[in-house]
């Protein structure tokens, strides 16, 4: 009598399976720091322009962006500390088989489809609807596309950031946002 042989590889194998995981994620994690030390040393302060005349700090055409690069900086870095740290990589069993091909790789691909579509829908629907209702709607297909754990916060962060944002930026800032043509925020 035959018994069938399981799908995934001896433990030995899987070891070696979730090392080169852990070293993927290393040279990911330095590749992210890399990056963002090239957009605080040569991207930000070669290419954003900012006047000498700017009222207060936050208002800086280049203080968002490099808020934004010293995050990517610190995720990097997070990355690298949480794989150096050893902690354990969680993988599908066909992530262990090495055939490559399985329903979490197809689902993968089509969120990633998903996300370009919705992106193009988000510039096609700007003018049309507006940045905040526009940002809203992205906000939660996007949500509904990561299938999100809490998709009541979700929706409610969908709603309110925009919101808050357009408050900020029109109202503190003094930055136009694009109205759209059936509603126009005060």
């Amino acid at each position: 009598m035959q018994t069938e042989r399981s799908p995934l590889k001896p433990p030995y194998q899987r070891v070696a399976s979730h090392m080169n995981l852990n070293n993927k994620d290393i040279w990911l994690g330095i590749g992210v720091i890399a990056f963002g030390v090239m957009l605080l040393t040569v991207a930000i302060p070669d290419h954003v322009s900012s006047p000498s005349n700017v009222r207060a700090l936050v208002l800086a055409p280049t203080f968002w962006p490099t808020i934004v690069a010293y995050m990517i900086v610190a995720l990097g870095v997070v990355l690298v500390a949480s794989r150096l740290i050893d902690r354990p990589v969680s993988a599908s069993d066909e992530t262990w088989n090495g055939d490559g091909i399985g329903d979490e790789l197809i689902h993968g691909w089509a969120r990633l489809l998903a996300m370009a579509v919705l992106m193009v829908g988000l510039v096609v629907a700007t003018p049309i609807l507006g940045m905040v209702l526009a940002s809203m709607i992205t906000f939660a297909a996007f949500s509904i596309i990561v299938f999100s754990p809490r998709p009541v916060t979700s929706l409610i962060v969908a709603v309110v950031l925009p919101l808050v944002l357009y408050a900020f930026f029109s109202h503190v800032a003094g930055v136009a946002v694009p109205q759209g043509r059936f509603l126009t925020l005060p």
